[in-house]
């Protein structure tokens, strides 16, 4: 077990952290005290779950909660590998066509149900027919799923799968109890077999976990219990730190020299987050491209990072962060296509009829960083003509009133860590709730399909990063930087050798000291 590190100094500590923690887990990190297995591990997050039946849910971030009373079937480790969970492992077989799970043998819900192969069916059966799921989408390559023995499962697939292992380690691998698939509370009241058991659930304030007695993975659990609470104000996270309310929080960057000058532990968090903008493409002016590319050359990425998060973040014109297996290099931030050019902006917008520029309706999301973002980014769109009628909006509810009710032209939001590139850029097909207006191309479609074949990541690159380049051509949202949010702890915090503080928090192994 080792402690966390500190950070001595502000910004240039700070990104040298960021580099260190590209290598070696744990790297610099000092011995620490004894675990307090009776001790309850306190983090504040920005948000509640939005439901507590995985297969309903919609959203990614609910992983922050669902991760501790559920086991999914296969996990990814730090480094981004996928590793064994409740399944041992994993196989394609027959060219593809079948994907092959074995599974542990000594696990158990919560409710006393096994754990086995006919579980496992039961949750994918589940999940791909559910009236009012949210997952039947994403396993639509799947035509069957047979137990042929207890620790043995076959997935027939009807198209390319190569995203399933990584889908696996989410919501769509997240094995509920099938004995409480009937409960009429499932979304209120959690069956699973993780590491901890929900003792109360208070919607916007807090949700308290307890240990599951019994957890077949006992190194995993190092506390009695977990409290998440909820608070958006990324201050006021900071003075509950300091406070000694919670434990462990993350903070926007323009507070942590705040956190580092009081002596808690800063790193700048794991994370796959990309903030973006997206464009209502269904209706003018954003129905037109060229006003979407004025848009994209409008925005000073750079600028935003250096002079809004103090360099922490990496300005993208993708969906997919640098670093992550699946970047293309080919779609630079930098590039005359697609970076900031004010001067092109104009031009696109008067090609496009708006020679004096154009107004617009601009949601954001009521949190402190998406606030912190817009306020950068409306004074660079004005300066083109690019001018927005502003208005703030519940998060949870951003993605039902621009895609469902289709109100307001674009948004700022950032989108929860994903599993696979082909997440990312899913919604640029037809059929999705995010796509209300079905804009896509066949180039795209194709790259998309493609992006799926073969079952390794070199196997499957070439055609992700078509499907990355075909995007561009659809531009209905662009990418602005790649969010690493400082994650910041106090002393009482102990982490397991290799553990990486994540925006989207993971608390396996992790203890207080006594």
């Amino acid at each position: 077990m080792s402690a966390p590190r500190r950070l001595l100094t502000g910004l240039v500590a700070v990104l040298a952290l960021a580099l260190t923690a590209c290598g070696g887990a744990g790297a610099g990190r000092a011995a620490g005290g004894e675990p307090d297995p009776e001790a309850v591990l306190r983090y504040a997050f920005v948000q509640s779950t939005s439901t507590f039946d995985p297969h309903r849910s919609g959203n990614a971030w609910d992983m922050v909660n669902l991760r501790l009373v559920y086991d999914q079937l296969l996990r990814e480790d730090p480094d981004g590998n996928i590793v064994p969970m409740l399944a041992t492992g994993y196989e394609f077989l027959e060219e593809g066509r079948v994907l092959a799970l074995t599974l542990r043998d000594d696990v158990v819900f919560h409710d006393g149900t096994p754990f086995d192969s006919a579980a496992v069916k039961a949750n994918l059966d589940r999940a791909r027919t559910l009236e009012g799921g949210t997952l039947a989408g994403a396993l639509r390559a799947i035509e069957s799923v047979e137990a042929p023995d207890p620790t043995s499962v076959r997935i027939t697939l009807n198209a390319p799968g190569g995203n399933l292992p990584a889908l696996f380690t989410e919501r769509h691998g997240s094995m509920i109890s099938p004995a409480a698939f009937a409960n009429p509370d499932l979304d209120q009241n959690p069956v699973g077999s993780g590491m901890f058991t929900l003792v109360e659930h208070i919607p916007g304030q807090i949700s308290r976990y307890t240990r599951a007695e019994g957890y077949w993975d006992p190194d995993a659990v190092r506390v009695a219990g977990v409290d998440v609470l909820v608070q958006t104000s990324s201050p006021t996270r900071l003075n509950m730190l300091l406070s000694g309310q919670v434990d462990m929080t993350y903070l926007d960057p323009s507070t942590q020299d705040q956190a580092v000058a009081a002596g808690l532990n800063v790193e700048p968090s794991q994370s796959t987050t990309i903030f973006r903008m997206t464009m209502n493409t269904g209706s003018p002016p954003f129905d037109d491209i060229r006003v979407r590319q004025a848009m994209e050359h409008a925005v000073d990425r750079q600028a935003i990072v250096d002079g809004v998060f103090f360099g922490i973040g990496e300005p993208v014109a993708q969906l997919i962060p640098p670093g992550h297996w699946a970047y293309d290099p080919a779609v630079a931030a930098d590039s005359p296509e697609h970076g900031y050019d004010p001067a092109r902006a104009r031009a696109l917008l008067a090609e496009a009829g708006y020679p004096n520029g154009l107004d617009f309706d601009m949601l954001i999301p009521a949190l402190d960083d998406h606030r912190t973002v817009a306020e950068a980014v409306l004074p660079m769109l004005a300066e083109v003509g690019i001018r927005a009628r502003t208005q703030v909006v519940e998060p949870a509810t951003t993605p039902a009133t621009f895609f469902g009710r289709q109100e307001g032209d674009a948004y700022i939001g950032a989108q929860a860590p994903f599993t696979d590139p082909s997440n990312q850029y899913e919604s640029n097909l037809t059929g999705q709730f995010t796509n209300p207006w079905n804009t896509t191309s066949p180039e795209f479609t194709q790259a998309w399909d493609d992006s799926l074949r073969g079952d390794t990541r070199e196997a499957r690159l070439p055609a992700v990063h078509r499907m990355i380049e075909a995007e561009k051509g659809l531009l209905r949202q662009f990418g602005i930087f790649a969010a690493q949010p400082p994650s910041v702890w106090t002393d009482a915090v102990l982490f397991p050798d290799g553990y990486r503080p994540a925006y989207a928090a993971t608390f396996r192994g992790v203890a207080i000291s006594r």
